[in-house]
């Protein structure tokens, strides 16, 4: 049971201070908090298609025609309907999410892929294929290949993933699920990040020489990671 309610917040601890409260719940008794980031993979690391979602995708074409048709309709309601009377009186409607990327988004991945410099190295099995395998599966997110939104506490003890549904809710306090934990001493910062200047990216490095890239919010999240963890 958390005994986060019984503690005070952190004074000194990095991160927004209601994401520090929604992700001290997940503390154990008398372990400090460092910080609490909103992180998301790397743009371009790999998908997760569920097989069997697939497989029976892949032999439904009338529920393709169907969902096609309904989201053209949904398309054209958009279109000629006042913002605000979506809003009030259609809010479901923004919050539909396809399966799988866009067009756009699959070209944008493809131009940028060679000259990207990797976002995860490791086969199956390893550290970093399992930590992205826990974020590209989190609970509630059905239907998603492209699910990467989770926020990491950060302790003297361990690193802790934590569930995060949309890039709003590092504002929020909401009910976070942990997804992957590892201890200290099994992961360290990749001292050869490429440079990637469409991403505050940050590579982390486990002891079984697999490694996976982060994305944070903006470069001052990133900046007060790194300090965070130095010389851990």
């Amino acid at each position: 049971m958390s005994q986060y309610q019984s503690q005070p917040l952190p004074t000194a601890a990095f991160g927004h201070y209601l994401l520090q409260r929604t992700a001290g719940e997940h503390l154990h008794p008398g372990e400090p908090m460092i910080g609490a980031w909103a992180m998301k993979l790397d743009r371009l690391a790999p998908l997760w298609w569920d097989r069997d979602i697939v497989r029976a995708a892949s032999h439904a074409p009338l529920a393709w025609i169907y969902n096609f048709f309904v989201r053209f309709w949904y398309g054209f309601l958009l279109h000629l309907m006042p913002r605000w009377f979506v809003v009030l009186f259609m809010p479901r409607i923004y919050l539909l999410r396809p399966y799988g990327l866009s067009l756009t988004r699959r070209a944008y991945r493809a131009l940028r892929r060679p000259l990207h410099g990797g976002s995860l190295n490791g086969d199956e099995g390893t550290t970093a294929w399992q930590f992205w395998r826990a974020v590209r599966t989190t609970p509630g997110e059905k239907l998603r290949a492209d699910h990467d939104y989770f926020t990491v506490l950060l302790t003297d003890r361990r690193l802790l993933v934590l569930a995060r549904w949309t890039t709003m809710q590092h504002t929020q306090h909401y009910r976070a699920v942990p997804l992957y934990e590892l201890p200290f001493g099994s992961w360290w910062l990749r001292p050869d990040t490429p440079n990637d200047v469409w991403a505050a990216r940050q590579d982390l490095l486990f002891a079984d020489g697999s490694w996976i890239a982060l994305d944070f919010e903006d470069s001052a999240e990133r900046e007060a990671f790194r300090n965070a963890t130095a010389g851990r």
